[in-house]
C-alpha cells in the first residue's frame, strides 16, 4: 500500500500570525476582568500607553468602579505626560473631567487626582492644535532639529 502527501496537502488550513494573534487576544480577554479589560483598552487603544501601571491601577480601582454603574462609556485623551482629559457619557449626557498624576514628596508614590470641569472636546482639541501650531513649539523643534544635525565645516 503506497501513501503519499503533496504540498497542497501540507498547507491546508495554514495560520497566519493574525489568526494566532486573534486567538491570543480572545483568550486574554477571558481571562481579564472587566475593570482590567477596560484599563487595557484606554490604555493601549486611546493613549498608547500600557506600560502606565499606576494609571492603569487608577482606571481599574477608581474610574471603572466609581462610575461605570453610572455612565455607559468613557474617553480619554492624554493631554500632557501627567495630564489627562476623561469624558464619561450617558444618554446624551457627558461630564469631563481633568486626571493629574502627582508624586507625593514624602514617600515618592504617585497619586490621582480627578476634578470635574468644564472643558468640552471641542476646547480641548482646538487648545491642541493650537500648542501645536504655536511658534514656540516650532522654535523648539528647530532648536533641537539644529542641536541634532551636525554643523558641516
Amino acid at each position: 500500500m503506497f501513501v503519499s502527501c503533496s504540498k497542497e496537502d501540507k498547507q491546508q488550513n495554514p495560520k497566519t500570525s493574525k489568526d494566532i494573534k486573534q486567538e491570543t487576544e480572545s483568550t486574554d480577554d477571558t481571562i481579564l476582568s472587566p475593570e482590567e479589560k477596560f484599563s487595557t483598552s484606554i490604555t493601549e487603544d486611546f493613549l498608547d500607553a500600557p506600560e502606565d501601571e499606576d494609571l492603569q491601577a487608577y482606571l481599574e480601582d477608581e474610574l471603572f468602579s466609581k462610575y461605570s454603574k453610572d455612565f455607559r462609556g468613557a474617553s480619554v485623551m492624554q493631554l500632557t505626560n501627567t495630564i489627562w482629559y476623561v469624558s464619561l457619557e450617558t444618554n446624551n449626557t457627558t461630564k469631563n473631567f481633568l486626571l493629574q498624576k502627582f508624586v507625593d514628596f514624602n514617600s515618592n508614590d504617585y497619586y490621582f487626582v480627578l476634578k470635574e470641569t468644564t472643558l468640552t472636546n471641542a476646547d480641548v482639541i482646538s487648545s491642541a492644535n493650537l500648542f501645536r501650531n504655536s511658534s514656540v513649539v516650532k522654535e523648539k523643534v528647530v532648536q533641537q532639529t539644529q542641536q541634532q544635525t551636525p554643523n558641516p565645516k
